[in-house]
């Protein structure tokens, strides 16, 4: 059986998701139901240089296996009414496939370290006539 997924603000757990959208294919096992198939997802996270909040595009393999009642399995199963709650493995593999430091984009210059302008927008009127001592013998070959 194909299922198509196509969902739009969506809260799971602590993780606040703008779009979910893919196609699943639910297989009938003897014990359990395999559900497989791929996600595509906007999530927002936080750049780690510029501090900018975006929107982060994920694509999303999805391989769970659910099954017929909550005694065999407590968390992946299928409820009485024969609805499959999927916001906990979804949210399980957006953890897993978000990068360890999200960018808003390639080359984000980050803050500047003195007056914590966002340097994507422009330059800071700060001097940066600091030198780290280790290299002060190499600033003077620069004059």
């Amino acid at each position: 059986m194909s299922l198509t997924v196509d969902e739009t603000d969506q809260i799971l757990g602590d993780l606040k998701v703008e779009s979910v959208r893919g196609n699943l294919n639910l297989t009938r096992t003897n014990r359990r139901i395999l559900v497989k198939g791929n996600i595509q997802t906007t999530v927002e996270a936080e750049c780690v240089r510029c501090l900018t909040p975006f929107q982060l595009m994920l694509n999303i393999p999805l391989e769970e296996m659910f099954a017929f009642s909550a005694s065999v399995d407590p968390i992946y199963f299928v409820n009485d009414d024969g609805w499959l709650n999927l916001k906990g493995p979804l949210r399980e593999q957006i953890v897993l496939a978000m990068p360890l430091q999200v960018l808003c984009r390639p080359d984000c210059k980050g803050l500047c370290i003195q007056c914590g302008q966002n340097l994507n927008a422009g330059l800071c009127g700060c001097a940066n006539t600091e030198v780290d001592p280790r290299l002060a013998t190499l600033k003077t070959l620069l004059q």
